[in-house]
């Protein structure tokens, strides 16, 4: 009996002791102690203040914020695997800060998530920055998020290079929900028409409009329709675009600018439709192009609307040089008639090979004018 009770005893004690080191879901951010919440674990508190350097305050909030019974033993696991990744003491302790939950995570888990990222071509201070971007990646299952969200990203943007760069713009790709948001904004647009090429060249550019809500997204759609946008057409995806990346207040702000010079709603529109992205440019932009073409150079309003690329391109290092480029061979004869609004919205390729090489061996020092005024500004 005396043997009986005397294990009792110690089982009792083992059991308390292990309640003393492990401790439970408490709530966020609170440091104050009620009936439902057990007191700060001084074990872990101490472990925290002494392997990281938290304050005694900092440690008893963290250590009330673990969701998940976390084992002292495991406290310097986790940031010892970070460690030979590449993070420095400072950035795991503002990890520890923000998601807590990382120390319950299990070395071999965290490890598997690591090794994935770095096969995709993420290491030493590019892997630090995904992470401390986005926390949430190495907390999302590997097999059940990372590594289907990988396989999605891969079938559109072909490579781990190019998966790299999309991560950069947006490391969000690799922790949302690709069945309600990316996923589901991809069918949208091919139910719009927009072809696999044009989605793999957004993905890449623009990721973070792939996690929008797809309701939002809809929304766009419906919008850019009203303005006269087809499905399928060219332009319609850059419309949706821009639509996006302007709120509906913006957008009303440029419509306002552009009548405050003279342009009617129509004129607007008509340019929205033939350049979606002009209305991206700003008061500034808008006002300088004004100023020069209809300020200095005469040009009615109503010429201006029916180029509306000439509020996309630079004004010094376009637009200007041009325009210098022109005026010198005007005043050499060799074009009269040519009107700046013809070229100035011409690629760069065909600008060079309409006023500059041709006339090379009658004005062989117009190409370097034309280029060091367009580098020089």
């Amino acid at each position: 009996m005396l043997h009986s009770l005397s294990k009792n005893i110690l089982l009792h004690q083992r059991n308390n002791f292990r309640n003393l080191i492990c401790f439970q879901t408490l709530v966020p951010f609170s440091t104050s102690v009620t009936k439902d919440q057990p007191p700060h674990n001084s074990i872990i508190v101490n472990l925290l203040i002494n392997s990281f350097g938290f304050t005694e305050g900092e440690a008893i909030s963290v250590s009330k914020r673990l969701r998940f019974t976390v084992p002292p033993t495991n406290i310097n696991r986790v940031p010892d695997l970070l460690k030979q990744s590449g993070f420095s003491d400072t950035h795991i302790k503002d990890l520890i800060s923000r998601r807590p939950t990382f120390l319950s995570l299990k070395n071999e888990t965290l490890k598997s998530k690591l090794d994935l990222l770095q096969e995709l071509g993420f290491s030493g201070s590019a892997l630090v920055d995904l992470i401390f971007k986005n926390p949430k990646i190495v907390e999302s299952g590997i097999n059940s998020c990372l590594v289907p969200n990988v396989k999605f990203l891969l079938s559109f943007l072909h490579s781990n290079e190019n998966i790299v760069k999309a991560l950069k713009r947006s490391s969000w790709l690799l922790s949302v929900n690709f069945s309600k948001t990316v996923g589901y904004n991809v069918e949208i647009l091919r139910e719009c028409s927009v072809g696999d090429k044009q989605i793999s060249q957004l993905l890449l550019n623009s990721p973070r409009f792939f996690t929008q809500d797809p309701d939002r997204l809809k929304d766009h759609v419906s919008r850019a329709e009203k303005f006269g946008f087809k499905k399928g057409s060219a332009s319609f995806i850059h419309a949706v675009c821009t639509l996006n990346n302007l709120s509906k207040d913006t957008l009303e702000a440029k419509f306002d600018m552009y009548k405050s010079y003279g342009w009617s709603e129509s004129d607007i529109v008509s340019a929205f439709r033939k350049s979606p992205s002009f209305l991206h440019s700003s008061e500034q932009k808008i006002k300088a192009t004004m100023d020069f073409f209809v300020g200095e150079l005469g040009y009615d309003l109503k010429d201006i609307a029916l180029k509306p690329n000439l509020f996309i391109f630079s004004l010094d290092k376009k637009l200007k040089p041009r325009y210098e480029v022109l005026k010198m061979l005007k005043s050499r004869g060799l074009e009269s008639k040519c009107d700046f609004l013809s070229v100035a919205i011409l690629s760069e390729k065909r600008f060079l090979k309409r006023c500059v090489l041709r006339y090379v061996e009658k004005a062989p020092e117009l190409q370097e004018a034309y280029m060091g005024s367009s580098i020089r500004s």
